[in-house]
């Protein structure tokens, strides 16, 4: 157990309300620039949340976002958050393949230099979309543009691949070429027979206060901390809705009102920070090889 209070991670990736994932319903990125944008006024409604708490947080930011509104990756930059990629185009990678995954990367790392100027290290894939078959030319590529941060890998399966790994802490992993890697994947727990990610996404949405007040204690408890990951539109009810299939519909819209204040109490409650303050600040666990990684 650390001697000081454990950190927990605030990430957030950086999308519109129309940058929805493999999914019948949601627009062509064609039409993307024609649709009115939400994205400047609810990030800055999370940096005022932030701001108002003091804590930093790691943004992941598309690198369209960058180029179509570049006062957001500048306002993060100026108010003293990490930025990182959360690729151009938001594109799973498996599909991608390696040549467009590093056109895509290429793309969004230089439209978030050009609008901050600022050299980005972090990288966290659409979807959490980097599984076993993808980190083998995906990791050392990453490594290979500056990358010394990533937070793709989910601890478990999931409906974009995830890779399902016995870890409790951010870990190191060691490339072929000797570069290093710092890993903060999102790391789910056991709630009866199921892995939940308790702490992002829709079930940040979905699961009441109190739940969520208690897991984070006891991920505390053990000696841990956990990676809360949110989108801006996320904090949005007004947000137009897309025509998406009604399972889609419910997991992409349920618990919109509800998201503010839950962060308002968790953010009173427990110590947050980016996800390198959290890699620096808690424990880590033992780093692994890029083979043994492949390997299981």
């Amino acid at each position: 157990m650390a001697s000081h209070p454990i950190v927990h991670g605030l990430s957030i990736d950086v999308e519109d309300w129309f940058h929805i994932l493999d999914c019948e319903g949601s627009p062509d990125a064609s039409r993307w620039a024609e649709l009115p944008s939400r994205v400047e006024r609810n990030t800055g409604i999370l940096l005022d949340l932030f701001d108002r708490h003091r804590v930093k947080a790691t943004f992941f930011c598309l690198g369209w976002v960058a180029e179509h509104f570049p006062t957001v990756p500048q306002e993060i930059v100026r108010r003293g958050h990490e930025l990182g990629s959360h690729s151009h185009l938001h594109g799973l990678v498996g599909p991608l393949g390696a040549e467009s995954f590093a056109r895509d990367l290429d793309t969004s790392l230089q439209a978030l230099q050009h609008a901050t100027g600022t050299t980005i290290k972090c990288f966290r894939a659409p979807g959490f979309s980097l599984t076993r078959t993808e980190v083998g030319w995906a990791l050392p590529l990453l490594a290979s543009r500056g990358i010394d941060l990533d937070s793709s890998l989910f601890l478990t399966d999931r409906a974009h691949g995830g890779l399902p790994l016995g870890r409790q802490d951010p870990f190191t992993i060691q490339l072929h070429d000797g570069h290093k890697l710092l890993e903060v994947p999102v790391i789910p727990r056991r709630f009866g027979n199921r892995d939940l990610a308790f702490s992002g996404g829709g079930y940040l949405r979905l699961l009441p206060l109190p739940l969520l007040r208690a897991s984070f204690a006891e991920v505390e408890r053990q000696g841990h901390g956990a990676v809360c990951y949110l989108h801006p539109r996320e904090i949005d009810i007004d947000q137009p809705r897309m025509p998406l299939p009604p399972q889609r519909a419910f997991k992409y819209y349920v618990g919109l009102g509800s998201v503010m204040a839950k962060l308002e109490a968790l953010l009173q409650q427990f110590h947050f920070g980016t996800l390198r303050q959290m890699a620096e600040r808690n424990p880590r666990d033992r780093s692994i090889s890029l083979d043994n990684l492949l390997r299981g």
